[in-house]
């Protein structure tokens, strides 16, 4: 099959461009032509709004999510709207961002396909300091994010240091990502800032959970990379994180009942972890298919499903 994928930047660390990367490779491994702009496609994959004019016989949006702030919904959304009433389908990537799209816009025929990643697990740690923190302490945690307001860093150090004064004094939380917009001077606190793929994984690797408490995330990558190195994940019960998490981590109730509707995203509820109490990484079951491989095969038989309407 010849598929054109519109809008990814190749390269890119970005979550939309780093999944179109890997999806674009795993297609190429799967023997189907991934074609550029301008060349005849029998599916243009248009991630999110398009970039271009593909000479496609049909067109998918995969849709992460759209602008939910009032002040936004509007203005931001128009091009992303346009595909999403002319696609031929649209692919959502949780049933959450579906849920959120039909309730604001229309209901769409298309697919819910989670991410998926390359099932490489690091068998071996490197990076002298990441050995050092194995040593030091009982307990390592994790958080990444291109970090806002949504993704509620200040939450995750609370539940952090929750969980240090209830169950692991001996234990530190490992910060990813750029902008962190909540600082502390707690020395078991390491921020990491961005880093580069392969690091991150080692630090997924030596990692005994990851915390990820965002307000209403469609469908995290890095949440993706972390279990693909076998990491439980906190998450809360609002989002699409918790379908990816399935039974192999811990979700947090909200205080408040989200609708499907606007937010705004700038100002996230609070959230209560008091009551959190980890469970062994034993007790816990499986989470969702996240194999690429198994994922390209899902759209592609989507693709084929289009195909033949």
């Amino acid at each position: 099959m010849k598929v054109h994928i519109d809008n990814v930047a190749c390269g890119s660390t970005s979550g939309p461009n780093n999944f179109g990367t890997r999806l674009a490779k795993e297609l190429f491994n799967q023997n189907h032509e991934v074609v550029s702009t301008g060349q005849d496609a029998d599916v243009s994959l248009v991630f999110i709004e398009r970039s271009g004019c593909p000479l496609a016989r049909k067109v998918v949006q995969r849709l992460d999510g759209i602008w939910f702030a009032p002040d936004e919904f509007r203005s931001k959304n128009v091009r992303i709207k346009e595909l999403y009433d002319t696609a031929d389908s649209v692919i959502w990537q949780s049933r959450f961002d579906r849920r959120v799209t039909s309730n604001l816009w229309h209901e769409r025929l298309g697919a819910v396909i989670h991410n998926g990643i390359e099932l490489n697990p690091v068998r071996d740690i490197k990076i002298p300091s990441l050995m050092k923190i194995r040593q030091t302490y009982d307990q390592v945690f994790v958080c990444s994010a291109n970090w806002h307001a949504q993704k509620r860093l200040k939450k995750n150090i609370e539940l952090f240091d929750h969980v240090r004064r209830t169950q692991h004094p001996n234990s530190c939380l490992i910060v990813l990502g750029g902008n962190p917009d909540a600082m502390t001077s707690d020395p078991h606190v390491l921020y990491a800032g961005n880093q580069p793929a392969e690091v991150c994984a080692e630090v997924f690797a030596v990692s005994n959970w990851m915390f990820h408490l965002a307000w209403a995330d469609h469908c995290p990558n890095v949440v993706i990379e972390a279990l693909s190195q076998g990491t439980p994940v906190v998450c809360t019960n609002v989002g699409g994180t918790k379908e990816i998490i399935g039974n192999f981590g811990l979700v947090v109730d909200e205080q408040v009942r989200y609708d499907h509707g606007l937010f705004d995203y700038k100002k996230p509820p609070d959230v209560d972890i008091t009551s959190v109490r980890l469970p062994q990484k034993e007790s816990l079951g499986p989470h969702v298919d996240i194999d690429i491989k198994n994922v390209v095969r899902s759209y592609i038989s989507e693709f084929e499903r289009v195909l033949s309407t």
